[in-house]
Order: C-alpha cells, then sequence, then structure tokens
C-alpha cells in the first residue's frame, strides 16, 4: 500500500496539500474575532451628524443570552463614517448578515432613508430582509429595551409590530417593500412607529434597571457601549413604569422621507383594504329582536378579499373592493350579564348587527382613504396597479388632467361587503 502510494504523484500531492491546510485550518482565529454579529441597527441625529446604534451579539463561555448582548454607537459626519468609527470602537468588522430589524429616529426618517437603506445592501452585505421601524424616541433606546423584554430579539420586536396595543394588525415595513415603493416613484409607504410609554397597558413593559448608564456623553465620532440591560432613561424616580409601545400609529413615507404620521385608526382602515386581517370588533348599542342596548363582541375567523380595476365612461378611474368576512359572536355583554358563546347553537349575528359591522368598516375606509388623499400618498399603490394592468388608459387618464399630481385624488373607491356567520 504504501508502495503504491510513493509511486502515485496524485497521492503524494494530496498528502502534502492536506499536511500542509490543516494545521492552517486549525489555527484560524474564529470569525466572530473578525466579525460582530449584528442583530439590530438603530439610526439617530447627532449635532455634527449621525449616530448608528448596533445590538450585538458577543459570544462568552458562562454567559446567558440577555448578558452577550450589547448595544454599541458611534458618531460620524455621515452613515459610512460613522460605521467605520463603530468597526474601530468594537474592535471587529460589524458583520450585518443576521440583521433583523432598521430603527430610524423620526429627525432621521425626514430625510431620504433610501439612500441609508441601499447603502447597507451595497456596502455592507445586509442579508435577508430586515424590518423597517421608525421611533419618536431614540433608535438606540429601542434596541436596548428590546434586549431586555425576551431572549427572542425577533420575536419580541417584530410581533410588538405585527400586534398593536388595539389588537389590530400592524403594519410591517420591510426592507425590500419600502425599497419597491421608493423606486416605483408613485406608492407611499407605511411604516410602524414603536414607542417608550410610561403606561403600563400600552404595551410590554420593560424591566427595570439598576444602576443605568447613558453613554451619550462620548465625544463626537467616538464610540460608546453599554450592556443591555442599559439605556437612557426617560426621566422619573424609582419605580416608574416603562413600557415599549405600538399604539398602531405608522409614518408615512414618500420619496424616502416621513410626511406625517398616521394615527391608529386611519392605518386601520387603509389595513383593511390588504390581506391582513382585525381579529376582534366590538360593536356598542345594539338594538333589534336579540339585542338590547347590548355590547356585542365580533371575531372576524375569515377575510377575503378581491379588487377590480376600471374606468368610467367619463375616463375617471375606479377601484373595486369586494370582501367576503366570516364572523363569530363571541361575548354579549347585556342588562349587566356578561355572556361567552362558546358554541355555534344559536344564530346572533342579527341583520342588524351586520348592518353596524358594515357601516363600521366602510366608514372606517373612508376616511382613511381620505386622509391619505390629503397627503397625496398613494400607500394602496392605486396608481401603479392602473399602469400595469390598463396602461394606455391610464397615460390617458394623466394627460387629461392639469396636474398630474392630482391623479390619486380623482380616483374613485367603491367598496362591497358581504358577511356570513360561522355557525
Amino acid at each position: 500500500m504504501i508502495r503504491k502510494i510513493s509511486h502515485s504523484k496524485i497521492m503524494i500531492f494530496l498528502l502534502i496539500l492536506f499536511a500542509f491546510l490543516v494545521p492552517t485550518t486549525l489555527n484560524k482565529p474564529d470569525q466572530t474575532q473578525q466579525f460582530s454579529v449584528v442583530l439590530g441597527v438603530g439610526i439617530d441625529k447627532a449635532d455634527d451628524g449621525y449616530e448608528i446604534s448596533t445590538q450585538i451579539l458577543t459570544s462568552k463561555s458562562n454567559q446567558g443570552f440577555l448578558e452577550s448582548l450589547q448595544v454599541h454607537s458611534a458618531k460620524g459626519q455621515n452613515i459610512l463614517d460613522a460605521v467605520e468609527k463603530l468597526s474601530l470602537h468594537i474592535g471587529r468588522i460589524s458583520g450585518f448578515g443576521n440583521n433583523s430589524v432598521i430603527v430610524f429616529c423620526e429627525e432621521v426618517a425626514k430625510e431620504d432613508i433610501a439612500n441609508t437603506l441601499d447603502f447597507f445592501i451595497r456596502s455592507k452585505r445586509l442579508n435577508g430582509n430586515p424590518v423597517i421601524m421608525l421611533t419618536q424616541s431614540k433608535a438606540k433606546n429601542i434596541l436596548s429595551d428590546v434586549a431586555k423584554i425576551d431572549e427572542s430579539f425577533n420575536y419580541s420586536l417584530n410581533s410588538l409590530a405585527q400586534l398593536n396595543n388595539e389588537f389590530a394588525t400592524g403594519t410591517m415595513c420591510t426592507l425590500e417593500k419600502f425599497l419597491n415603493d421608493y423606486y416605483d416613484k408613485t406608492t407611499a409607504t407605511l411604516v410602524e412607529v414603536i414607542k417608550e410609554t410610561n403606561n403600563a397597558s400600552d404595551g410590554i413593559e420593560i424591566p427595570s434597571d439598576n444602576g443605568s448608564s447613558d453613554g451619550s456623553g462620548a465625544n463626537s465620532g467616538g464610540g460608546t457601549s453599554s450592556p443591555s440591560s442599559s439605556s437612557e432613561s426617560n426621566g422619573g424616580g424609582e419605580g416608574d413604569v416603562k413600557v415599549l409601545s405600538n399604539s398602531g400609529e405608522a409614518g408615512v413615507f414618500k420619496e424616502g422621507k416621513q410626511i406625517a404620521i398616521m394615527d391608529y385608526k386611519t392605518v386601520e382602515g387603509i389595513n383593511i383594504l390588504s390581506t391582513s386581517k382585525r381579529n376582534v370588533y366590538t360593536i356598542k348599542d345594539v338594538n333589534d329582536h336579540i339585542f338590547h342596548n347590548a355590547e356585542v363582541v365580533l371575531s372576524v375567523r375569515n377575510k377575503t378579499i378581491t379588487k377590480e380595476l376600471k374606468f368610467s365612461k367619463n375616463n375617471i378611474p375606479r377601484v373595486l373592493y369586494n370582501i367576503q368576512y366570516t364572523l363569530k359572536v363571541e361575548q354579549i355583554i347585556q342588562n349587566g350579564i356578561d355572556r361567552i358563546i362558546l358554541d355555534g347553537s344559536n344564530n346572533y349575528l342579527t341583520d342588524e348587527l351586520i348592518r353596524r359591522f358594515t357601516n363600521e368598516v366602510k366608514s372606517s375606509v373612508a376616511n382613511s382613504i381620505n386622509i391619505a388623499k390629503s397627503y397625496n400618498a398613494d400607500v394602496l399603490g392605486w396608481q401603479l396597479a392602473f399602469f400595469r394592468h390598463q396602461p394606455k388608459k391610464w397615460q390617458n387618464y394623466l394627460k387629461s388632467l392639469p396636474d398630474v399630481n392630482d391623479a390619486l385624488y380623482k380616483i374613485e373607491c367603491f367598496l362591497n361587503i358581504n358577511v356570513k356567520g360561522n355557525l
């Protein structure tokens, strides 16, 4: 066997290669010594530029998950400068391959954040499709707060974005969706707003801090770091409740810039016309042959929606929505008695209840569309839809307008709702 190997040039070459590569591979340093594992990015405005904060997972022995999370930050004249200074401060290259969220403070969001997102994709190898969020406090604080709530970073913040404190589906905006809307040039984007409040009923309570530190006193351009259990305080004495809240509001972005904030009722009306589904509706003061000044809780078991694009005889674009709801009466509060409906033996979904529900949905949609039109923000992508499906008629419509900026305002919307009970 040895003689065969010694006479085989290929085997000799493989043995030499093996002997050379094995020691090199074994002695090669871990990638975590060269790259930091970034789970979240926060971007704030600084006095002389920007402050970049990253939530980094540092793997060490005898450490729990929360102890290994740290928030590092650095300031620079621009995003690139801040990221490079952050890497110098940490002593590792910032690795954004595992990043799941990018949080912008409102001051930065009023600039063109599309350029910032494009920078991360092109220059920093941002893999995946992270969620984009907006905060009216500091983005750095949001990253620190989330790490204290739950051991799973993705679950905490992304779940909070999907379900606000009104139990209505939130607005999940990913990087891909934001950039698609941006390059479309006509579609506006809704981005979820996450806040810090002091009302325990507003959202998820953040565990109290003991000996919190503030790294904001560092020199401009320098780097600061703090463990996940420390963030800048909102003020107040010991025992104050600190809550990470999603009230259902959303920032309206047009051409990459935040132009307005929509309240949760307006956002909910927009979401009715999307595939998202609100789970619960409460109808008050219902009166008919079954109900007498009753408060009825309805659950949405299923929702299907279809959309048709048409032009009127006067060449006015029309969007026709057909929504099919499947509802179930879950709870009835009447005459001081609170009844939980556990079975479907009785059909409590009366004509009056269906009428009240339908009117509420239509009113919510009409109000939200009017508000979106007042911002000239096409958050539903109507203009792009008409351009793709009926390009000639759409171009003729645009040519007929004295001002093409009025294109969205003149689009008519019709809503047809069908409701059935889940017995």
